[in-house]
């Protein structure tokens, strides 16, 4: 009973360690990608997959590009990233980053990059936001028979125009960074978990003659390696 034990102890071990280091890819289309064993991969294309944290997931063949079937793992993350205002968001599950992400995915100048775009983008939004608000009370409250009003009139539009400038300033330059980090990083994890396919697989759905002369319905599926 001991030795039983054992061996299936060992056996356990093995196992938790080979799904540890090595699974199946599913790239999707979006650029994205899903890390686990592809468990069935039915006559449509339809793809289901268990996933490294235990989920399991139907893929449509719409979505899916390429699947690695001999996938190495050196990095569990989703995979590509988009911006999403002054944050970045996974396209795999659409869910923000967390500074947890950023602090395992971002190497420290990707990470300065996003912490001084980020900056910049919120300065240039408060910046418009004053801006436009100092504009619109500055033409509320103006008065043209008031003589007196008429230099702080020009005052408070000069104010209000320097506050929009700056504003799109700031914006256009935190973008631009931003923008380069979410480039950067695509690049970066593209080439570090392989976007060289070792396999791909198609379905192409057909119409087949049966041998009694009926129409039926079928799929062909090839592999390319």
């Amino acid at each position: 009973m001991k030795r039983f034990l054992f061996v299936a102890l060992c056996l356990f071990c093995y196992a938790a360690t080979a799904f540890s280091q090595s699974a199946n890819a599913l790239y999707l289309k979006d650029g994205s990608r899903i890390i686990g064993h592809v468990l069935e991969v039915d006559s449509i294309g339809d793809v289901k997959i268990l996933t490294m944290d235990g989920t399991m997931l139907l893929v449509p063949n719409r979505r899916v590009d390429e699947i690695n079937w001999s996938y190495v793992i050196k990095d569990s993350g989703p995979g590509a990233i988009y911006r999403y205002g002054d944050k970045f968001r996974w396209k795999y599950n659409d869910t923000e980053l967390s500074d947890q992400n950023y602090e395992k995915y971002f190497d420290d100048d990707l990470y300065h990059a996003y912490a001084v775009g980020s900056n910049m983008f919120n300065l240039g939004g408060a910046c418009w936001l004053y801006g436009i608000t100092c504009a619109v009370l500055t033409v509320l409250s103006f008065d043209s028979k008031a003589d007196h009003q008429r230099t702080a009139f020009f005052v408070y539009a000069g104010g209000a125009t320097a506050l929009i400038s700056l504003g799109y300033v700031f914006t256009s330059k935190g973008k631009a960074r931003l923008d380069w980090v979410e480039r950067t990083f695509n690049d970066q994890n593209a080439a570090d978990n392989e976007i060289s396919y070792s396999s791909k697989v198609k379905l192409s759905p057909s119409v087949l003659m049966t041998a009694q002369r009926d129409l039926g319905v079928g799929a062909t599926l090839s592999f390319s390696f």
